[in-house]
């Protein structure tokens, strides 16, 4: 049985991720992805952005943009059947990236998928944030399991990672990207047993 709650990583062409979300939605016959869960419908995309206020000091001028966090990644919540069907009709999907460690019974490679609970910790971190979110692709080493206690982010469980300027940070790990982290507060963190 398959399983639906996973993500597929779609690699799309720069600075047009936010334009495919909307094409995606088309081809699924969905124009508001709330509606694809009450609906039954099975297929989610989503493009990972945060609000940033940019300034261009020359010209005097101050603008909000939405920032993509994860350039030319569409992130795909669908079964293998229904990825099939997207990489055969979606022709802005350049394709979908696998996963080097695994292969098929007939020796191919295995698309890649993250786990449905790491996206939901991530887009809760990019929805509730106050203070900007990196993406660091480097091989971190995990510090301290902690969870949130205080805030819109209570509950959130992540990691501590201490930067070489003092700052701490807080980390959730998704898997083939890395971990998503922002600068936070150490005493709005509860040490978990693991």
């Amino acid at each position: 049985m398959e399983n639906n709650n996973d993500w597929y990583i779609a690699i799309v062409t720069p600075n047009t991720e936010k334009e495919c979300v909307k094409k995606v939605k088309k081809l699924v016959g969905v124009e508001d992805m709330d509606e694809i869960y009450n609906a039954g419908n099975k297929v989610n995309a989503y493009v990972p952005t945060q609000r940033e206020l940019h300034e261009w000091p020359s010209i005097k001028k101050r603008k909000w943009i939405e920032r993509v966090l994860c350039p030319c990644y569409l992130f795909i919540q669908c079964t293998e059947k229904e990825r099939y069907d997207l990489a055969c009709r979606a022709k802005f999907i350049i394709r979908f990236l696998t996963d080097r460690a695994r292969v098929d019974e007939n020796g191919f490679r295995c698309f890649a998928r993250i786990p449905h609970s790491q996206m939901e910790n991530f887009m809760r971190m990019i929805g509730d944030a106050k203070n900007p979110i990196t993406i660091d692709t480097s091989q971190l080493h995990k510090g301290t399991k902690v969870r949130v206690k205080t805030g819109r982010m209570a509950g959130l469980e992540g990691y501590i990672l201490r930067e070489p300027n003092g700052s701490v940070n807080l980390a959730i790990y998704i898997d083939y990207l890395g971990c998503a982290k922002m600068e936070f507060p150490i005493e709005d963190l509860d040490i978990v047993e693991e």
